[in-house]
């Protein structure tokens, strides 16, 4: 059967076709859904961050208006231990489950829940509970306790920590100081801070039957998470969350919060609500963890890398080990036949950490390309050409060629875009009408293409509408839109006939929304669901005393524009619907699966990109304007020009950000976190975005991806863009920051 005759779907602009939904306010988040009974939850938590409970008063809350209970430690169910395959250390997310005993771990941890009418009435409840603790080891500060650091083998179970090739030393030792760069290179805490809190409803229909509607972004996981702590079957758990007002990596894993909702609602017998408040989302949904990089470069007299050693030191919670793996790319980044990468960890009295967007490689490649920035300057070569001339021509970590790569166009591309070519080399050279001084700085972006197992069900009805069902998310990418143009595409009819619905674990299985992985693994299954249901349909169509295309040789068949006709105009055309109702069909159903294949085993799958950035620093308050920005990316196909630049623009903005800004402060005395707010937690906002703003796509698809050819994008706009920034920010002012983010106390008198 033939294709349409000029596809014009995929690689198009189009409106995302759940925007009305959101700006209307018809979109359903986990705090929005409503049904009878509902009773609010609030947590009481610890307000210390190490040592035991020896008593919780809650004498005077279960007095209070409206208080159904109060669940603690005390009257808490026996919940299951996760699985391995939960729980495993390196796997992100808390193995710990809430109220199993009387550890307290990190300030914030969750004690106990109030149960109430009414949210300000839990609210209320809780603040009146008095907790008596015996204090414990307290350890907060990450230097000082570096030298009980493990070194953890793997990160998320599959990124090697470790890694060593050639004789690093060797070189060292016999390489002049003028071509060797040794620095440390830090990144703080950071909060993930989207719109939507944490929140969860849940609703039991009897002891062994659960409803969750949540805020994740992994409704199969969280569906494990709770069958697993709570003894259940897994057909018994059911998961929903058809919208996700942002995540930045906090909703995908396990989290107390959810389980003791679902705790609460057993006991007390009626739908329990639990909505975390912002200052909550710093202490019970995870964090990117602080690092201290020690980096080394060294080259030869031709700019060459001789030599590259990255040394990571994070934390984690005293109860997990999430490593954050900062030296993941740099072993293959550039070609260097000497390099050694290093993980250690020490366990802090912090809340658990986890992925946040681009984990590992935004606090890395900050760390690479700032170590590249200053070693350009040691050799006196432009940065662009020092890149150039280091440009790896394969994987050298695992000695395989790339499934695609096309870097060195976007450097062209960027820097012909930028001017760069007019850039004077002497910081402090350029000032601008006002007296600012002003830099360029740029950086390359690279990030891991992944797909991961998926699948979908498409139903076509009798009325010519078409519904797609896959377990995946929407968090904002535009997952609606895209895999409505999948359908749209591929089984030849209008984009508005086509309902994708998602986020429900009653639908066939999709991955977890991360690792820019969503679109390469979950289209590939609807593209596979809607060949098979044309098959099915063309079938139809061909055979049986009904139907309407007897005699037609199947290849001469196409569909198009929600219709059937033949290449040979030998038949009129044919509504799909119509085919349905004269073969007595009122519906047809496919199913669909994909997964990584075997080039996966054969090829490195990466991303690529070149930042350029401009930015103007007021010398007497140090104050940071990133005034232009100018990035290309190598990432593949692009489904959807519109929706993929809106991706990278808050990508980029996100690693403005990053470099500028955000910084959770930890009060290393007592654990507590400071500025647990978006008050005193900076995040860029409108007036912090560059007024230029130029973003690029190669759109050169990648031969061995799955179908489209696209690769994974969300990402990599973080990636390398606080380096670019900060090496604008010298080039602006002679004045190298090493430790983010690069705030104006830091630069006062430049």
């Amino acid at each position: 059967m033939a294709m349409p005759d000029n596809p014009t779907v995929i690689g198009t602009p189009r409106q995302r076709v759940d925007g009305k939904a959101k700006v209307t306010g018809a979109a359903i988040y986990a705090a929005d859904v409503k049904t009878d009974g509902i009773a609010n939850a609030y947590l009481i938590q610890s307000t210390l961050a190490s040592g035991r409970v020896i008593e919780i008063d809650q004498s005077q809350a279960e007095k209070m208006p409206g208080v159904f209970a109060i669940l603690t430690q005390r009257n808490a169910p026996k919940l299951q231990p996760l699985p391995e395959e939960l729980s495993a250390n390196g796997l992100p997310g808390e193995s710990r489950l809430p109220f199993q005993d009387d550890r307290v771990y990190y300030q914030g941890q969750h004690l106990g829940v109030v149960i109430a009418e009414t949210f300000e009435q839990a609210r209320d409840a809780a603040a009146s509970v008095r907790v008596r603790y015996q204090p414990g080891e307290l350890r907060t500060d990450l230097e000082g306790f570096a030298q009980q650091a493990i070194e953890p083998r793997l990160a998320l179970g599959r990124i090697k920590l470790q890694d060593k090739r050639g004789d690093v030393d060797w070189v060292w030792a016999n390489m002049p100081q003028d071509r060797l760069v040794d620095a440390v290179y830090s990144t703080p805490i950071e909060n993930h801070n989207p719109i939507e809190p944490g929140a969860a409803l849940a609703i039991w229909e009897d002891q062994d039957h659960l409803t969750l509607h949540v805020s994740t972004r992994g409704v199969d996981l969280t569906q494990r998470v709770l069958a697993a702590a709570f003894g259940l079957l897994i057909q018994n758990v059911r998961v929903i969350c058809p919208f996700i007002g942002g995540h930045f990596g906090s909703k995908g894993f396990s989290w107390s919060y959810f389980i003791v909702a679902a705790a609460a609602a057993r006991l007390i017998n009626r739908p329990v609500r639990l909505v975390l408040t912002r200052s909550q989302m710093f202490d019970s949904m995870g964090q990117r963890a602080r690092t201290v990089q020690s980096f080394g470069l060294a080259a030869d007299e031709t700019g060459k890398l001789a030599a590259l050693k990255h040394s990571t030191l994070t934390h984690s919670s005293m109860v997990y080990q999430y490593t954050e793996p900062a030296g993941a790319l740099t072993r293959l980044l550039y070609a260097c036949p000497n390099i050694q990468i290093n993980h250690r960890l020490v366990q802090l009295n912090y809340t658990t950490p986890c992925p946040m967007r681009a984990p590992g490689e935004a606090p890395g490649i900050f760390a690479l390309e700032s170590a590249m920035d200053e070693l350009a300057i040691k050799l006196n070569l432009d940065p662009l050409e020092l890149r150039l001339r280091n440009h790896a021509d394969k994987d050298d970590s695992e000695q395989k060629p790339w499934s695609s790569k096309h870097l060195k166009e976007c450097y062209d591309h960027g820097a012909s875009k930028f001017g760069w070519s007019s850039r004077n080399p002497h910081p402090a050279s350029a000032r601008d009408k006002d007296g600012r001084l002003v830099g360029w700085g740029m950086a390359t972006a690279i990030y891991p293409a992944r797909q991961e197992p998926a699948a979908a069900r498409i139903t076509l009805a009798n009325d010519g509408s078409v519904v797609v069902q896959s377990a995946t998310h929407e968090a904002g990418t535009g997952t609606y839109t895209a895999m409505t143009q999948f359908v749209s595409e591929n089984l030849g009819v209008p984009m508005e006939q086509v309902r994708f619905e998602l986020g429900d674990t009653q639908f066939p299985h999709a991955p977890v929304n991360g690792g820019s992985f969503l679109t390469a693994s979950v289209a590939p299954a609807v593209t596979a669901a809607c060949n098979n249901l044309r098959d099915k349909l063309i079938s139809l169509a061909l055979d049986g005393p009904a139907a309407p295309f007897t005699g037609v040789a199947r290849g001469d068949l196409v569909l198009a524009d929600g219709r059937i006709s033949t290449q040979k105009k030998s038949l009129p055309p044919m509504a799909l619907a119509d085919v349905l109702s004269k073969t007595n069909n009122q519906q047809l159903v496919a199913e669909g699966e994909a997964g990584p294949g075997d080039a996966y085993q054969k090829f490195a799958f990466y991303s690529f990109g070149a930042v350029f950035v401009e930015v103007r620093v007021d010398p007497d308050f140090g104050e940071v304007r990133v005034a232009r920005v100018v990035g290309v990316y190598d990432v593949g196909k692009i489904i959807n020009p519109m929706l993929a630049r809106s991706q990278l623009l808050g990508g980029i903005t996100f690693g403005i950000g990053m470099a500028l800004m955000e910084g959770t402060i930890p009060d290393i005395p007592t654990g507590r976190i400071v500025n647990s707010n978006l008050s005193e937690y900076h995040v860029p906002v409108s007036t912090d975005v560059p007024p230029e703003f130029t973003i690029e796509f190669l759109d050169i698809p990648d031969p061995n991806m799955a179908d489209s050819g696209a690769r994974g994008l969300g990402e990599i706009g973080i990636v390398g863009t606080p380096a670019a920034v900060a090496n604008a920010i010298y080039h602006a002012t002679g004045k190298r920051i090493r430790d983010l983010p690069i705030t104006p106390d830091k630069l006062v008198g430049v």
